[in-house]
């Protein structure tokens, strides 16, 4: 039998593959080491959203893809369009990248434009912004979390990885000042179940991961 301790963690993960650009063998592995396991969401990239709908669906599985991954800097109009489709495809839940380059460049308004046009495709709680913890100081991941909360959305996800690993002072920053009127995921190289449950610990409703087996073990 499971021990219940991995199985409540299994519910505060998102569940993603390691290999970049996947064959279609290495998909339905993955597919397969996630049996026996409640996820809070299975991420896939847009591409692999049809065929892994059904899939999914049999397991009990939340679908969730990405949108302007890696860094945002894609026109309002083409992320409207990838998640449209994706949406259209089967995606429960859409992980948008914030535009860095124009925060970066103080073009909030842009920020918040991008943000809400995505966001009025789909109920707010289905949407979770990639804001890119490892790349900003304190006080930007702030400002990112305020214009992400005035384009109406309410859940954040520290980084992809992309641009360094989470930390779990990253997710305090944000938790301290927003406490529970924010949700946040933590992502970014957490590959062992110490690091998952410290990313808990301080404050991370959930934790995104391609090592699921090292968090969770063999399930029965």
């Amino acid at each position: 039998m499971r021990d219940l301790r991995s199985a409540e963690l299994a519910l505060s993960l998102e569940a993603s593959i390691a290999t970049p650009a996947p064959t279609r063998e290495e998909l339905e592995e993955f597919f397969k080491s996630l049996a026996g396991w409640d996820y809070a969401a299975v991420m896939v990239e847009p591409a692999y959203v049809t065929s892994s709908r059904p899939i999914l669906s049999a397991m009990g599985q939340r679908l969730a893809t990405v949108i302007g991954h890696p860094l945002g800097a894609l026109t309002t109009q083409a992320k409207v369009i990838q998640a449209e489709q994706a949406l259209e495809d089967g995606a429960d839940e859409l992980n948008v990248a914030l535009d860095v380059s124009a925060f970066r460049s103080g073009d909030y308004q842009r920020v918040i434009d991008d943000l809400t046009a995505v966001r009025r495709l789909a109920d707010a709680g289905a949407i979770k912004v990639i804001y890119y913890a490892a790349a900003l100081t304190d006080q930007e991941s702030l400002r990112a979390a305020e214009l992400i909360g005035e384009a109406g959305i309410t859940f954040l996800i520290t980084s992809s990885g992309f641009q360094g690993p989470t930390e779990g002072h990253q997710v305090e920053v944000i938790r301290a000042r927003y406490g529970s009127a924010l949700r946040l995921m933590a992502w970014g190289e957490i590959d062992s179940r110490p690091e998952a449950m410290a990313m808990l610990a301080a404050g991370a409703d959930r934790v995104a991961t391609s090592s699921t087996r090292a968090l969770l073990g063999t399930a029965p």
